[in-house]
């Protein structure tokens, strides 16, 4: 009694996800976890993966369930009633006497949070709870309440005030009229219906980052703020790389927020970002264990120019479809060039330029991040249409993040053997298996440099094919860039790229990420390997 647990749900549609967020608690020493399942194949899952499961039974949802196959979060008619669930089990477990950590399997710890929760000020809360604000800077001056709260992360006390809260968060959800009501909604509009207030104690003493919230009834419930700069979002740590900073404090969880690449099976972008940043830990053996090709690193971007924090976002969007365009001349080679070979792809480092935000940005960084660096180091759905690469990849090649090499669970017989080989420019299919022939037991070929060093292959079936299918997998039709420089000083909450009315300002946009260029002609050049 009075033990934290550690809890999230899932179906057997992201098993995979849950099991990840299993075994990245465990690595920070938290073994009190559970994972609520949904549906008959996550306890399969369950089973087969050793993780600590209890099956949810909803009647409707989960007759439902049984049917479904897919993002919950799509089923507008589902998402809601899986909610009420949710709300439900955290109340139980409460009553049981757990103080509950309430998770999205997303929602991926770095370090242990419970200690920071038995120190003053988090000793007085009865709730604690992440939010969506991206302002670092002004968060750690003051708790940020003007963003809704994410219940992807909240932290619940055993206590008679969190009992009545969950009961009427939980009847909100249920009783609800309209479908976007789900349990973040609800858990906003029961602790918003007035300003939160700052807790005092002792006196006039105040109480840091904890607020007085309202009940949803008549009362109050202490509810602290976790702070930003150590329970980070898909954009505080993917995008601004804040843990990364001078001085910054070590960070204790990561959401998968702000991101693109739900895709229709899985959230292909989820797990890449965690791939990338070394927190995706149920990969088998197998997946570090291949033959691969990749670009050296100096060949990899463009120079690297710094966009300090007054830079026009047009010059900044400029240079980062000129990086965009050299990556995807670098891609199709490396994927013609392995497809050839039989091996997989490591990504080349990639660098963006200007955020990738839904809303208008001034100097390529939008509103509550005007400090962030640029470039930054892109996630992948930033600047690749990441499901293709794992759903409708007919080109046939997998790949793999760009800093793999440096997992430690890749073995030394792989990132140890390396060969390093310079290829002539215009080279097809067989000329690429003939000079990279006296190479065929390195684990991994890096070439000097990958642009126009493809033509395509000799036979024309495969050569149309790979045109194709290289062309569709590296199309990304995107949100274009929308500026706040030559809106002609638009008001805040004008409309992007085109006016809602005749005479109105709005903000401009620019458009980019064509499809990939042309392979280049072949050469057949007399040598295929240059020496020196």
């Amino acid at each position: 009694r009075g033990s934290d647990l550690m809890v999230t749900f899932a179906t057997g549609s992201v098993a995979i996800m849950a099991a990840n967020w299993v075994a990245a608690a465990r690595k920070t020493g938290m073994q009190d976890v559970l994972v609520g399942a949904l549906d008959d194949s996550m306890m399969v899952a369950c089973a087969q993966q050793g993780l600590p499961c209890v099956r949810i039974e909803g009647g409707e949802v989960t007759k439902a369930l049984k049917a479904f196959n897919g993002n919950l979060r799509d089923r507008a008619d589902l998402y809601p009633k899986m909610s009420v669930l949710k709300v439900g089990f955290y109340r139980e477990l409460l009553f049981l006497g757990y103080n509950v950590w309430a998770c999205d399997a997303d929602a991926v710890f770095i370090s242990d949070p419970r200690p920071m929760m038995r120190e003053w000020p988090w000793t007085l809360a009865d709730m604690a709870v992440a939010t969506d604000c991206i302002d670092i800077p002004s968060d750690s001056r003051y708790p940020l309440t003007h963003c809704d709260y994410n219940t992807g992360l909240v932290y619940m006390r055993a206590r008679p005030e969190v009992f009545n809260f969950t009961e009427r968060w939980r009847e909100t959800i249920a009783i609800a009229k309209e479908k976007r009501i789900r349990d973040q909604a609800a858990f906003n509009m029961l602790t918003k219906q007035s300003r939160p207030t700052q807790l005092r104690v002792e006196g006039d003493k105040v109480a840091p980052r904890v607020l007085l919230s309202t009940d949803g009834a008549d009362g109050k419930v202490k509810l602290g703020l976790l702070p930003l700069s150590r329970y980070l979002n898909g954009h505080t740590y993917f995008v601004q790389h804040a843990h990364t900073l001078p001085d910054a404090p070590p960070p204790i969880s990561v959401h998968m927020t702000y991101q693109f690449a739900e895709g229709r099976t899985f959230a292909h972008g989820k797990r890449q970002r965690l791939r990338q940043a070394g927190l995706w830990y149920v990969d088998d053996d197998s997946y570090y264990n291949g033959r691969y090709v990749m670009v050296s690193p100096s060949a990899a971007t463009l120079p690297e120019k710094s966009m300090g924090p007054q830079i026009d976002s047009r010059e900044a969007v400029k240079y980062h479809l000129d990086e965009s365009r050299h990556r995807l001349r670098l891609l199709r080679s490396l994927l013609g060039v392995a497809k050839a070979l039989g091996r997989e792809v490591i990504l080349p480092r990639m660098l963006c330029y200007c955020d990738f935000m839904w809303k208008e940005m001034e100097h390529c960084r939008v509103g509550g991040a005007e400090t962030m660096r640029l470039p930054f180091e892109c996630p992948m759905d930033h600047v690749l249409n990441t499901p293709n690469f794992f759903e409708n990849n007919n080109v046939g090649v997998s790949v793999r993040e760009s800093n793999f090499l440096s997992n430690l669970r890749v073995p030394r017989n792989v990132s140890a053997n390396i060969a390093k080989v310079t290829l002539s420019k215009g080279l097809d299919d067989r000329e690429v298996i003939r000079a990279l022939e006296p190479y065929r037991d390195a684990s991994v070929i890096e070439l000097s440099d990958a642009d126009g060093l493809f033509c395509g292959f000799a036979d024309s079936q495969a050569d149309a094919s790979f045109k194709q299918t290289s062309n569709e997998l590296l199309t990304y039709h995107r949100l274009p860039f929308c500026t706040i420089e030559g809106s002609n000083n638009a008001p805040m909450f004008s409309q992007c790229c085109s006016p809602r009315k005749p005479g109105d300002k709005f903000f401009p946009c620019m458009h980019g990420f064509d499809p990939p260029e042309a392979l280049p002609r072949c050469a057949h050049p007399s040598s295929l390997v240059q020496v020196g």
